[in-house]
Order: structure tokens, then sequence, then C-alpha cells
């Protein structure tokens, strides 16, 4: 059954003036102009048909609707606020399993957690790392991020954002201030499952390096321990520009020039739960995924 109710602005105005009884000072409390809320007054009064304010020289006064309405409206923000605060109260938790690429929750997702439990402190998270190829993988988990290039069939997945690759080293290699040069270089490679990703290929090609030879060097099971070997000196290496902005701002990681390359991999959010409360969270995660991830951009590795 459709209930209609009057313009929910114009009752939050109604209400901020009867209660201090004057429209300049509603306005103050809820950060408008005294004409704004005027004008609300005056727009649920129509829809009413009748005047809720006695103006005078002197101020407003509450007419006898005006009362009315008033104390009605006390009287449900009364319940609505003992409703929440008992939600907010109870011991009822979620518990989300979820999966993450291996970098991303310890580069990414570890730093930030601590804002997530401030928003929702009745949902905890049961993370792992476990490589996933597929949905069938994830059938144990109410949510995953994924490291692909292209999402999965049978999947609910949103993009959180497209990697982008950059070319660090540790100010350790620069010599002369100078950085050093990719043919003497040691490169640090990384690994997808049992094969070695073709990041440096890719990035030769892209730039028309032709001298540099890609198949030497260090490889890794992960860009985590990618950066940690870059940071130690070990060699140069292409990472996600996001995942190394500490290391960027502390000084501990320098670009070797402003190149960069945009995907093809990129980071996704997807939707596994079927219990409809447990849904209910995961949506609210993934909501809070996309905000701040969103205008970071970044680039290789297992993730």
């Amino acid at each position: 059954m459709s209930r209609r109710l009057p313009p929910l602005n114009s009752l939050k105005s109604f209400a901020a003036a009867a209660r201090v009884g004057s429209f300049t000072k509603a306005s103050e409390s809820l950060f408008v102009t005294q004409g704004a809320v005027s004008r609300q007054v005056k727009v649920l009064e129509a829809w009413l048909g009748k005047p809720l304010f006695h103006r005078t020289p002197q101020g407003i006064q509450l007419t006898e609707a005006g009362r009315r309405l008033a104390a009605s409206i006390d009287a449900a923000f009364a319940q609505i606020e003992a409703v929440a605060d008992s939600l907010k109260r109870t011991t009822e938790r979620q518990l989300l399993a979820i999966n993450l690429p291996p970098t991303f929750a310890t580069r990414w997702l570890a730093p930030r957690l601590s804002e997530f439990r401030k928003l929702y402190p009745g949902i905890d998270f049961s993370i792992k790392t476990d490589g996933a190829r597929s949905a069938r993988d994830l059938k144990s988990f109410d949510c995953a991020v994924v490291f692909a290039d292209h999402v999965w069939p049978n999947c609910d997945f949103r993009r959180l954002r497209l990697e982008r690759h950059i070319l660090v080293a540790s100010p350790s290699l620069w010599v002369d201030g100078l950085p050093p040069r990719l043919e003497d270089a040691t490169l640090l490679h990384i690994f997808d499952g049992e094969t070695r990703m073709p990041v440096w290929e890719t990035w030769c090609a892209a730039h028309a390096l032709t001298h540099v030879d890609t198949q030497p060097g260090l490889a890794f099971s992960t860009l985590d321990q990618v950066i940690n070997a870059a940071v130690a000196g070990a060699g140069a290496a292409i990472v996600d520009e996001t995942m190394v902005a500490p290391e960027l701002a502390s000084g501990t990681l320098r670009r070797l020039n402003r190149l960069e390359i945009d995907g093809p991999y990129g980071y996704w959010f997807a939707s596994l739960a079927r219990d409809l409360e447990k849904n209910a969270c995961v949506r609210l995660f993934g909501d809070w995924l996309v905000d701040p991830i969103e205008p970071g951009q970044a680039a290789a590795g297992d993730a």
C-alpha cells in the first residue's frame, strides 16, 4: 500500500524552525539560507493547505496545526533514534570470507582496513590469498578481488581499476645522478602461476627499446616480492604505481623515467554471496572499495 508523505526536505526545515522558534536559527543549524528554510516551510503549508506558523514582527509562533505536526515529528524521530541505537548496539555480526591477490591484500587493503572497521564495526573478515583462475575456485568465498585482463563468465564483476606500469629502482643504483641503464641492470620479473609474465617484453615493445635483453634477471612469485627486492637494490622493476606509492613518497624507490603503460590487467570485485544478509554486507564492502580505489591506476604482477 503506497503512502503519500509530505516533502521530506520541507519537513526537515519545519522541524528545525519549530524546535528553535526562528527561521534564521533553523537555517544556521541546517547550513542553508534563511530564505531556503522559509520557502520549504511555505511548500509544506501549501501541501497541507493550512498555515503552520503565525508570522509577526516579533518572530514566528506555531499554529495549532503546527504544534500537532511538530509533536508527531518529534515522536517519529525519537522512535527512529531508538531503533537506530538498538541496531548499533546489537551483538549480531557478519563474517565475510574474502579471497584477494597477495599484493593487493598486503599493500592496498591492509593499510586501509581500519577505515572500513570504523564505518562497519559489525562486519568481520576472513581473508585468504588463494590463487583463483575461475569462478569455480571461489566457491567457498563470499566475495573476491580478482587480478585479470578480462571478466569471467557466470560472475557478478565490478571493475575497480586498471593497472598502470611504471619503471622503478632503488636510489642506490643511480650513479653521478643518472639512473641505471636497462641494458646493464638486473631485471626483476613476476610469475603468473608457473609462467613468467611478459611485463618487460610489453614495456620494451611499447617504448621501442630494442637494445634491452628481457630474458635474464630474477623472477618472483608476487609483485610484493618484486617491490621488496627493488627497494633492496636488487635491480629494476616494472610495477603497479599504486602499490609503490609509499616507496615513491619516501624516496626508497625512484622512477627511472616518466614512461608508463596502462593495463591490460586490472582489479575486479566479484560478489559471490548467496545469503541475503551476507550479500548486503558484500555490497557495502564493494561500494567502499570502489570509492578510494578508482582514482588510482596501476601495474603488473600477480597482484
